[in-house]
């Protein structure tokens, strides 16, 4: 009579019960596959609900660069298949690359999007089978291809009704190179609104036609703007965190952040008028015109090339203004934004103004230039005796009557401060700007004859006693204005060359 132990029999109960999960998961699987091929063939099933608008359902991938859709196409009209490529943004129509005639009635529309450098942006659409739009843009189109691509949908502000009827939609982000080995990759993000490279893939009316898209936000009628300028350059934002700073963000770098912060003061013969420590002050609040009598209100507009908003120093008492200041953009100048004393009886008894342009830590601005003359942030510091780890110094301007004061300053990195935090760990935790490269500019109009100084911190604002990781940097720029109507201070953001 065989034997068996206690080993071998649990070893025998061990199989029997693992034998019976695997038979049990096999079986739970294969009924939520079949239930998963069901619940996709319902929902690419085409309801529609008014025979006289366009409809779609979306039909399960059969592979990851093929799309397709049911679409139902009404009669009464012409209508037009149509595929755009080019420059798109969330309220922007690329110009259409090719577009077929497709007839009332149901079909069946599919996109092949081979969409990378090897594959040479190659864009195929299928109606119930036939090809009808083939378009190839090369390799050149984007050589380095792109690290991430997002759906854009169909722009509000062109809204239509009864409207097109858009079936996909991508915009690329290029992938950018800056240098292999670890911590190099690059993570860039912007918004929907700035311009790149993508398609658009809609039914629409034969006969419709769109205008170019503006260079602006124009913001919701239904909601307080939050940013406004370019779409693709400098933009004021309102910011929550702080009621006072005027806070600039330009997303075409590549980050969110901001990208300049300024805090301003006035003065009249008899003191300060206004500053972030002024009592009476509320907020600013944007307006269409000087004398706030109408909410900023801009339309799009293709052919008008000028904005401008007015920012109002709301008091807590009171109707009336503290300070009116006008802002401009130039969408020909899309790196600047232009601040000027609007032109108002309430702003008679200003005398004097001040511009403190923040956050020189979080951009490492080293390096700065007036006009032929540079000064690096390290020697201006030792030039200066042995002083405190934070201390302000004067600059040297030069004095014209006619000429224009012009400075630029930058960080002594050329990489994107990103990946300068992720390479040298001396730097985390001081939260460096995580855009593209910066360099800042600012041209003040020689009448305000100008006065200014710099912030130099040499010391670790995270660690007191250690020394700034890399050296001194300029903290703070304070520029001392006359204040004078009429002229415009131009400040500028834009990439290092």
């Amino acid at each position: 009579m065989p034997q068996f132990s206690m080993g071998n029999l649990l070893a025998f109960t061990a199989l029997i019960a693992m034998g019976m999960a695997l038979g049990l998961a096999y079986y739970k699987n294969r009924d939520m596959t079949q239930q998963r091929v069901d619940l996709l063939a319902l929902s690419s099933r085409l309801t529609v609900e008014n025979t006289d608008e366009l409809a779609s359902s979306e039909l399960p991938n059969v592979a990851s660069d093929f799309q397709s859709w049911n679409v139902h196409v009404p009669g009464g009209k012409g209508y037009e298949l149509r595929l755009g490529i080019g420059d798109l943004s969330e309220n922007g129509i690329p110009p259409i690359a090719s577009a077929v005639k497709i007839t009332a009635g149901k079909h069946r529309v599919t996109l092949y999007t081979g969409d990378s450098p090897r594959k040479e942006f190659h864009y195929v659409v299928y109606v119930d089978g036939k090809m009808v739009i083939d378009e190839t843009l090369g390799s050149d189109w984007m050589p380095e291809g792109w690290s991430s691509a997002s759906s854009r949908n169909w722009p509000q502000d062109l809204a239509i009704s009864p409207g097109p009827l858009q079936l996909s939609s991508e915009s690329y982000q290029p992938r950018r190179e800056f240098g292999g080995g670890p911590g190099s990759y690059f993570n860039g993000q912007g918004d929907g609104f700035v311009t790149r490279k993508g398609y658009r893939l809609w039914i629409d009316d034969a006969d419709r036609t769109y205008p170019q898209a503006v260079p602006i936000l124009v913001p919701n009628r239904f909601q307080f703007p939050r940013e406004i300028g370019l779409r693709d350059g400098l933009r004021f934002r309102m910011n929550p965190k702080s009621t006072y700073d005027w806070t600039f963000a330009r997303p075409s770098l590549e980050t969110t952040d901001p990208v300049m912060q300024i805090s301003a003061e006035f003065f009249t013969e008899d003191g300060t008028l206004l500053s972030r420590e002024t009592p009476s002050f509320q907020l600013w609040q944007l307006h269409d015109d000087a004398r706030g009598e109408n909410k900023l209100n801009w339309q799009a507009d293709s052919e008008k090339t000028e904005y401008t908003a007015f920012l109002h120093a709301k008091p807590k008492m009171g109707e009336s203004p503290l300070v009116v200041v006008e802002m401009k953009w130039d969408s020909t100048r899309p790196d600047e934004v232009a601040l000027r004393i609007a032109d108002i009886p309430a702003n008679d008894r200003i005398r004097r103004w001040q511009l403190r342009i923040h956050d020189g830590t979080k951009h490492l601005w080293r390096a700065m230039q007036i006009g032929d003359r540079k000064i690096e942030a390290n020697e201006a510091f030792n030039e200066n005796v042995a002083s405190p780890s934070d201390k302000m110094i004067s600059l040297d301007l030069g004095k014209s009557e006619s000429v224009d004061t012009r400075l630029r300053w930058q960080s002594n990195e050329t990489l994107p401060l990103q990946i300068v935090e992720r390479q040298q760990k001396s730097y985390q935790s001081i939260g460096l700007y995580e855009g593209l490269p910066v360099t800042f500019g600012i041209q003040i109009p020689a009448v305000m004859t100008p006065i200014a100084n710099v912030n130099i911190v040499a010391e670790n604002p995270n660690v007191p006693g250690a020394a700034f990781p890399g050296g001194p940097v300029f903290k703070e720029i304070e520029l001392d204005l006359k204040a004078v109507k009429g002229d415009w201070i131009w400040l500028q953001a834009q990439t290092i060359e």
